[in-house]
């Protein structure tokens, strides 16, 4: 259920009428039970924090500007729950602003955004990944995208040309002086998915400028297919820079299979990392049961293998039992 703030009086005064603000968010607290194997010494952690999407806090809302043209803007918090920094997200929890922020008009032209948001390839991956990129599956690099967040960002989605095929361009600056002795970390990012009845695929490609014009590439291809009974998902991830000989490179195939209000969903992954290539292989069982609209059990069940190289056998399970609430 979503809040809906009437706007304020400074507002109201300012504007001479009436405007609409919606407040969301979501609560994510889990009992997380770690341990790991390094050089053949184990070791176990426990925690109760972040286990799922993560916990979310935000505002946003939307002013019809007339002739189809609308404005828009999100203020989106990363709110640090449990108290500590957890070490299993992407998103640092002390950051005010750490989740999408910006604002944006959009109309016949399709939709134009400035702040800072989630990056075409992070949607392209998550959209094909059975747990939802959960923390318990991703410690097999490179599956969780390299470009996730993008600050100092601007994104064009273009309009529907061809039904059910989205087209989406971002790019992220640096904000660093030319010429540059520091990483640059300019942005280049396209998507393009096409969904039709069952079936899903898309693909995205994204380029990081760094050090002295050395660049990373980073490549998605994903597929779903909805069977009814369950829905199938595949996707590929690989990174190179431009210093590289090879590519870091994995694939996931994925399934979820609801059952009324509980769903099971199941991933498995392997991967090759680095200029020797090491493999790795993973996978995670996630059960998440409805006990309203709003409010979820989650129960997850991963684990990753090092199976080749120096650190050929060290493991990493996890284990955990949340609550998920959304607003």
């Amino acid at each position: 259920m979503k809040k809906t703030l009437v706007a304020v009086a400074a507002i109201f005064a300012v504007t001479g009428a009436m405007a609409d603000v919606t407040i969301f968010g979501i609560v994510d607290q889990a009992y997380n039970m770690m341990s790991a194997k390094t050089a053949g010494v184990s070791s176990k952690t426990t925690s109760v924090g972040v286990a799922y999407t993560g916990s979310e806090l935000g505002f946003k809302g939307s002013e019809d500007l007339g002739s189809g043209l609308k404005a828009s803007f999100q203020i989106h918090f990363a709110p640090n729950i449990d108290g500590v920094p957890p070490s299993n997200t992407t998103v640092g929890a002390t950051a005010p602003t750490a989740y999408q922020s910006h604002v944006g008009l959009s109309g016949g032209f399709g939709s134009v955004k400035l702040g800072k948001y989630f990056s075409p390839m992070f949607f392209q991956v998550v959209s094909y990944d059975a747990t939802g990129l959960s923390p318990f599956g991703q410690n097999v690099a490179p599956l969780a995208p390299t470009i996730g967040l993008l600050s100092n960002a601007i994104q064009y989605d273009l309009p529907t040309f061809v039904p059910g095929l989205g087209v989406s361009y971002a790019m992220s600056k640096g904000e660093v002086a030319r010429p540059a002795t520091t990483a640059l970390n300019d942005v280049s990012n396209i998507r393009l998915n096409y969904a039709t009845g069952p079936f899903s695929a898309g693909f995205s490609t994204a380029t990081t400028k760094g050090l002295t014009g050395a660049s990373t590439k980073d490549n998605s291809t994903g597929f779903s297919y909805d069977l009814g009974m369950a829905k199938l998902m595949y996707y590929t991830v690989s990174s190179k820079a431009t210093s590289a000989t090879t590519a870091s490179k994995g694939s996931n195939i994925g399934i979820s299979v609801p059952f009324g209000a509980t769903t099971v969903n199941f991933s498995s992954s392997t991967a090759k990392t680095g200029s020797t290539q090491v493999a790795s292989s993973g996978s995670v069982l996630q059960v998440k049961h409805d006990l309203s609209k709003r409010t979820s059990l989650i129960f997850q069940n991963g684990s990753t293998k090092i199976t080749s190289g120096t650190s050929n056998g060290d493991t990493t399970k996890g284990s955990s039992l949340g609550l998920w609430h959304a607003f």
